[in-house]
């Protein structure tokens, strides 16, 4: 029995020897985590190191640590000098328990380091809110947009909540970083609009300021009109208190471009629904043609035939018309049935645009002088033509004196103010007259027969824009330009620059245009 035994404990003391050598094989390591940022903020970089060290030195470099988030792998880093790094910006908000992995080789042995407690702080983020349409009409459809930004991090997802005060509107999902919400049943007075960004793990909650939309009762009456066999389509804003004899002001666009849909350029906000509201005038909205081929509504202003298509045209003919597409003779024809409609007092109907709506607003003011009082054009001058001049062509007499207001911004590098640019209306390229030759125009005998000048400085200097050496605008801080006055019939020709714009409608300025307007009816 003895014999037999012997065997067997031999054979115990051998099994166990060699599970011993396996355990103790290598030298015996210990791997401790830090982190070099805790707490940190979700979107920041936060670096942790391993090191690991034994008894008999560090580990070869290039031997590979392994970063996990419990038990889901972050990635991994190289041992060198005896640390290896990884670094995220992805960690979300909360507290993630952080640990690091040394796989060891034959020479040293595993181990895994302490964990980290990370503490990730919310991203702090920012609100803002913006309204399609302010001020707006009771039953009008308005588009509130909210934006959100985060400090750190990249989009930021989520939803927002719409407040009309305290009762919540709707909840909508961030997309982009903004959401969206559309309503037509705002109550008519001043609403106060908030939007509240309801957070998430990653991100803090933040709400917007307070947007007072102010809703008003005034009608808006879509409407249209055949001309030459055209369609031509307008917009009227009636404010819920006119006059008895209401003043009229028409609004004409710039180049558009998209669909055929009259809708988005008839209800384009320019600023001036506000205004009207408080003065008491009508505000029409005209839309120009549109050129199939090129999908844009353009005006048909001085000298710029060759960028339109016959199908723009109808059934225009040069005589009796102008130009074709007749737009002058539309813009007649559509002041002569609201005048008539609405009781406008023919003394106060004034014309104001941007773009290729200013240029066309200056043809308004030769060909249809007759009936409107004054014109406020911005960023267009009054021509455009296909050969480079010289000559610069100019149209003939106007058909009566109008006071006119004029506004260019000095970057503008669309219409370009000064120089003789060139730009192009629907893939034509047309070479501009300067803001000099159109104020000498509307100044000079053609016109005005204006006899005194604030200023004897042009307003282009060696093909730029000379507003550092024109004359200081009376009223209107910071801006210069010149006054023309001792005009036929008390009008004024005025030129305005915009310091340090490009091609836009300034709508802060559109109280003064219409101040301008109203000191200047025909007389």
């Amino acid at each position: 029995m003895k014999v037999t035994k012997v065997p067997i404990v031999l054979l115990l003391g051998l099994s166990l020897g060699v599970s011993i050598l396996s355990a103790s094989s290598g030298s015996k390591t210990t791997t401790t985590l830090s982190s070099s940022l805790n707490p940190s903020t979700y979107g920041l970089a936060v670096t942790f190191t391993a090191t690991v060290t034994s008894s008999g030195g560090a580990p070869p470099d290039g031997e590979i640590v392994t970063f996990l988030q419990g038990k889901n792998v972050l990635g991994t880093g190289a041992l060198s000098g005896g640390s290896a790094t990884f670094m995220t910006s992805t960690l979300a908000g909360g507290t993630d328990a952080i640990k690091a992995e040394y796989a060891g080789d034959s020479n040293f042995a595993s181990s895994t380091s302490n964990t980290v407690s990370q503490v990730v702080d919310k991203d702090p983020t920012t609100t803002t809110l913006v309204s399609s349409q302010n001020p707006s009409n009771s039953g009008q459809s308005v588009t509130f947009t909210a934006s959100v930004a985060s400090e750190f991090a990249g989009p930021v997802t989520g939803t927002v909540g719409f407040y009309d005060g305290s009762t919540k509107l709707g909840n909508e999902a961030l997309s982009g970083g903004a959401a969206s919400y559309t309503t037509a049943k705002l109550a008519v007075g001043t609403d106060s609009i908030t939007a509240l960004y309801n957070g998430s793990t990653s991100f803090t909650t933040s709400t917007s300021g307070a947007l007072s939309q102010t809703v008003g009762t005034g009608t808006f009456i879509d409407s249209s009109m055949s001309w030459d066999n055209v369609t031509r389509y307008y917009e009227v804003y009636l404010p819920a208190n006119l006059p008895a004899n209401p003043p009229m002001l028409l609004m004409l666009h710039g180049t558009r471009t998209g669909s055929s849909d009259p809708e988005p350029v008839i209800t384009l906000n320019w600023g001036w629904q506000s205004v009207a509201d408080q003065y008491g005038f009508i505000l029409v909205k005209p839309a120009s043609t549109y050129n199939s081929t090129s999908s844009q509504w353009n005006w048909n202003a001085y000298f710029m035939s060759a960028a339109f298509t016959p199908a723009e045209s109808g059934t225009c003919t040069v005589p009796p018309a102008t130009a074709c597409p007749d737009d002058a003779g539309f813009l007649r024809q559509l002041i002569v049935n609201l005048t008539g409609q609405f009781n406008v007092n023919p003394n106060q109907v004034y014309v104001a645009g941007f773009s290729s709506g200013a240029q066309m607003a200056e043809r308004v003011g030769v060909e249809i002088s007759d009936l409107v009082a004054a014109i406020v054009p911005a960023s267009g001058q009054m021509e455009g033509q296909q050969t480079p001049p010289p000559p610069v062509l100019a149209p003939g007499p106007a058909l009566g004196p109008i006071s006119v207001q004029e506004w260019q911004g000095t970057l503008d590098e669309n219409l370009w103010p000064c120089g003789y640019g060139t730009t192009y209306y629907s893939g034509v390229l047309f070479t501009l007259d300067t803001v000099d030759d159109t104020f000498n125009y509307w100044s000079g005998p053609n016109a005005n027969a204006c006899t005194v000048f604030q200023t004897t400085q042009p307003l282009c200097l060696n093909g730029v824009p000379n507003n550092a050496n024109d004359a200081p605008t009376p009223g209107m801080r910071g801006l210069t330009g010149n006054v023309a006055t001792g005009c036929t019939n008390n009008t004024e020709v005025q030129f305005i620059w915009e310091p340090d714009v490009a091609h836009s409608f300034q709508q802060q300025y559109d109280a003064v245009r219409w101040q301008f307007f109203a000191a200047h009816p025909k007389q």
